[in-house]
C-alpha cells in the first residue's frame, strides 16, 4: 500500500504574513522602547547618545505611521491568504 503526496504549493500570502508580522513585532518593540527612552529622560535632547537621539526621534515622527501600515498589509494578506487558499492547495 503505497501512499501517494501531492506536492501543495506554498501560498505567497502566507509568507508575506509572516515577514510583515516580523516586522510589525520589530517596530512595535522599537516603539516600546523609544517611550521607555522617552520615561527616563526630561527631554528629547537631555540624551547622552547621539544613537539614542536619531532612534527616539525616527521612532516618534514615524513609529505610528509604519505600525498603522503593518496592520493594513496584514489585514489586506490574511484576507487573501484565506481568499485563495484553495487555489494553492490544487496539485501543480
Amino acid at each position: 500500500m503505497t501512499v501517494e503526496r501531492t506536492k501543495k504549493r506554498v501560498n505567497p500570502f502566507y509568507v508575506l504574513l509572516v515577514l510583515v508580522g516580523v516586522a510589525f513585532v520589530v517596530t512595535a518593540s522599537a516603539y516600546f522602547v523609544m517611550c521607555l527612552k522617552q520615561l527616563h529622560t526630561t527631554s528629547l535632547y537631555a540624551m547622552n547618545d547621539a544613537a539614542d537621539q536619531a532612534f527616539v526621534r525616527v521612532m516618534d515622527q514615524y513609529g505610528v505611521k509604519v505600525m498603522l501600515i503593518e496592520l493594513a498589509v496584514l489585514g489586506v494578506a490574511t484576507f487573501a491568504a484565506i481568499g485563495t487558499d484553495r487555489f494553492w492547495e490544487k496539485p501543480s
